[in-house]
């Protein structure tokens, strides 16, 4: 938003001093600020645009907009369709991600991952978190993971990881990107507090890579026959000490120096790898206590449902029939992938 603004103003100013007149000198940058803002803030930067344009035609120093009835109601309707703009971009963006019947204690959600499609179960598990976000092509960036640290293990922690995370997923962004701008959100909200998390992206063409902060493997179906994937294990999101930093006491100093080898790279060590197969699942909850024959029933449960939605819903049962736990995502990437 602070940025919206400013380059609003610097906008103003500069028509201003170069005396341009047209309107759409005063009016273009704005716009495209504001259509690629959330609607609350293109209707800030609209509002503030709009208070520059009458400035420029009240104020005689400044030799800006021009007065005429014509341009100003040119600039008004253009000012006030850029939240309209901005609204209709979000109102498409959020409708690819819908949601799928189930029981009253999960929700599933579906959105478009490449040629195929994915799931992501939540379930209101303590330190569960859990975003998708569709990009532009249908590409997709998923985050899966949980948080530990009483500052962060709040509603309004694990939302302000969440937000951070869509308001970064872009079609440029890469998953180790997204992790050293997570890993500098958990620091900033909680120094003590760790985030472990796998961050997966699909792109348009239905390839998939994951980069893992301290989450369990993944896990790859190959025919009938799910299996781990591989994908190299970073430190958990926050657990490391930056470079010039005071060394951490207890148990923050413990969890750091497991990991303070990769912990120069953005991500603390975050190595993005490619993960190929017919499906692809990411449990963070229920691979804590994967063990034995629950360890095998997980990897059934991949396996088993050929929708992606119900096989979430499956990785979030409890054992024993207890509460349930998650989140739990389900890539289906589609014909290239499983190729």
């Amino acid at each position: 938003m602070r940025a919206a603004l400013a380059g609003t103003t610097g906008n103003a100013v500069l028509m201003g001093v170069a005396e341009v007149g047209t309107p759409i000198g005063w009016v273009l940058l704005p716009g495209l600020l504001g259509v690629s803002a959330r609607p609350r803030v293109a209707a800030l930067v609209s509002a503030w645009a709009g208070v520059l344009v009458v400035a420029s035609v009240l104020v005689p120093v400044i030799p800006g907009h021009r007065s005429d009835p014509q341009a100003l109601l040119a600039s008004t309707l253009s000012l006030t369709a850029v939240p309209l703009l901005a609204w209709a971009r979000r109102r498409t963006r959020t409708a690819s991600v819908t949601r799928a019947a189930g029981p009253t204690d999960v929700a599933v959600f579906t959105v478009p991952a490449g040629p195929g499609s994915a799931a992501l179960a939540v379930c209101g598990s303590p330190g569960e978190i859990g975003a998708a976000v569709p990009l532009r092509g249908g590409g997709l960036l998923a985050l899966v993971g949980t948080v530990t640290g009483a500052a962060l293990d709040t509603p309004a922690g694990r939302r302000a990881i969440e937000q951070t995370f869509r308001r970064h997923a872009r079609p440029a962004a890469s998953p180790q990107r997204l992790a050293g701008v997570l890993d500098q959100a958990v620091r900033d909200l909680a120094p003590a507090g760790h985030l472990r998390a796998t961050i997966v992206r699909v792109d348009r063409s239905g390839a998939v890579e994951a980069a893992r902060c301290g989450s369990p493997d993944l896990i790859t179906v190959a025919a009938d026959r799910a299996a781990l994937a591989g994908v190299p294990a970073g430190p958990a999101l926050g657990s490391t000490r930056p470079a010039g930093s005071p060394a951490r006491t207890g148990s923050a100093a413990r969890a750091g120096s497991t990991a303070r080898a990769g912990s120069a790279s953005p991500g603390g060590g975050a190595t993005p790898s490619p993960v190929t197969g017919r499906r692809v699942a990411v449990v963070a909850a229920a691979f804590a206590d994967a063990h034995g024959e629950r360890w095998v029933r997980v990897l059934d449960q991949v396996a088993a449902d050929d929708d992606p939605a119900g096989a979430a819903r499956r990785l979030t049962r409890g054992p024993r029939g207890g509460r349930r736990t998650g989140p739990a995502l389900v890539v289906d990437p589609g014909p290239p992938s499983r190729a």
